[in-house]
């Protein structure tokens, strides 16, 4: 008898001891983003940032473990992003945020897929997140091309700008863009008339502008983002190219590059903008005071979002399994005002309303951080592919 309870209290010590351990363990989030090349200013250490105010507010831990986010720069190379997922997924990561170019994002997604790990993607806007690359534990929280070019287009077409000629980034986001917008454009009745290619992080597109401009196209469409949409708009002013350009994905930092005097009139829509209302902005004076007044853009807003509803997840499922995750994390709601309308379908799409935004006028701004005015609200509904119709084959239901 003495034996036996020896030999349970033995037992009972090591759980114990194991139980302390797992208490100790920290709770890791890992970081993928572009954090010093073309789109770090999109993301990277602005998106770090807001993840790190999502963890604090949280109160810094979960599941009674400590929160730590691991942070790596994928150089927009998808191996690299691939090799540094793995080595997150065995340095016991819960969850993988991957950013900056869609194809790294899509190759990080990829991995986690296999490994059955959640990722949160708040900044990666092809459509393939929630489509035909689809995971079980994925969320894509950016809007998608899809979205982004049907919130804008139309009304260019509507407004006279019926004949469409594209520049268009050669990568996945890109062509996903002009893809869509160029459907988009047809069916509101405009025309496609050409499309031109470059490489990611382009300095001289005047072989390109030049396509565009002999092509007899009103209207360049600019399938682009961060630093080349920037070189793209200044030398369209700079060529004295008649055609309008038009955006789908401009961000905040894009318009601080150019200035208003440059970048006015300019058409974006985005599901954040910093002074939409008072839970916006409460938000966006915390984040540009620790950071050098630099505005957020949506993908930094997303990043917070998106953390703060999994860390809520993880908490009301007692657990950080993927699997269990995938079914809480739609079945909570989101809450808050940063955005509005939001919930996640089945293939892991969040939904949200979409507000088109015009880039102010110099006169028209009283600040640094006033670069925008609210032209519409777009409702999710008909804006978004629903779940059954994405092409996903893992969907979720609750």
């Amino acid at each position: 008898m003495k034996l036996v309870r020896a030999s349970l209290c033995a037992t009972l010590m090591v759980a114990a001891a194991m139980s302390a351990n797992a208490q100790d363990k920290p709770f890791k989030i890992g970081v993928i983003d572009d954090m010093s090349g073309t789109f770090a200013d999109n993301g990277g250490p602005g998106t770090v940032l807001a993840i790190q105010m999502a963890v604090e507010d949280f109160g810094g831990s979960v599941l009674g473990r400590t929160i730590q986010v691991l942070t790596a720069d994928h150089q927009s190379k998808p191996d690299i992003g691939s090799s540094v997922a793995r080595k997150f997924i065995d340095d016991g990561v819960s969850v993988l945020l991957p950013g900056g170019s869609s194809s790294v994002g899509l190759a990080v997604q990829a991995v986690a897929r296999e490994r059955a790990i959640t990722t949160l993607v708040s900044g990666g806007y092809a459509p393939n997140f929630s489509t035909n690359q689809c995971s079980p534990y994925g969320t894509q929280w950016a809007p998608s091309t899809h979205e982004l070019a049907n919130s804008v287009a139309k009304a260019v077409v509507d407004e006279g700008g019926k004949k469409w000629f594209f520049l268009t980034a050669d990568y996945v986001f890109g062509h996903g863009l002009a893809a869509d917008a160029s459907r988009a454009v047809k069916a509101a009745g405009g025309e496609v008339l050409g499309e031109a290619r470059h490489p990611l992080n382009s300095h001289d597109l005047s072989s390109q502008l030049l396509t565009a401009q002999s092509s007899g196209a009103n209207i360049i469409g600019l399938a682009n983002a961060g630093p080349d949409l920037v070189n793209t708009i200044k030398q369209i002013r700079e060529f004295n190219i008649k055609a309008k350009p038009a955006t789908m994905l401009v961000y905040e930092n894009n318009v601080v590059a150019l200035g208003l005097e440059v970048a006015q009139g300019l058409r974006l829509s985005a599901p954040f903008y910093w002074d939409i209302n008072d839970a916006t902005r409460e938000w966006s004076k915390r984040y540009m005071s620790r950071f050098n007044n630099k505005v957020p853009t949506m993908g930094h807003a997303l990043a917070y979002i998106a953390t703060t509803h999994y860390l809520k997840t993880v908490k009301a499922a007692n657990t950080d399994d993927a699997k269990a995750i995938a079914k809480k994390i739609r079945e909570l709601p989101i809450t808050g005002d940063m955005i509005q309308n939001a919930k996640i379908q089945a293939n892991g799409r969040v939904v949200m309303d979409m507000h088109v935004f015009e880039v102010k006028k110099p006169s028209e701004s009283k600040g640094p951080a006033d670069l925008y005015n609210r032209l519409a609200t777009l409702k999710s509904e008909g804006l978004f592919t629903p779940a059954d119709k994405s092409g996903c084959e893992h969907l979720v239901t609750q």
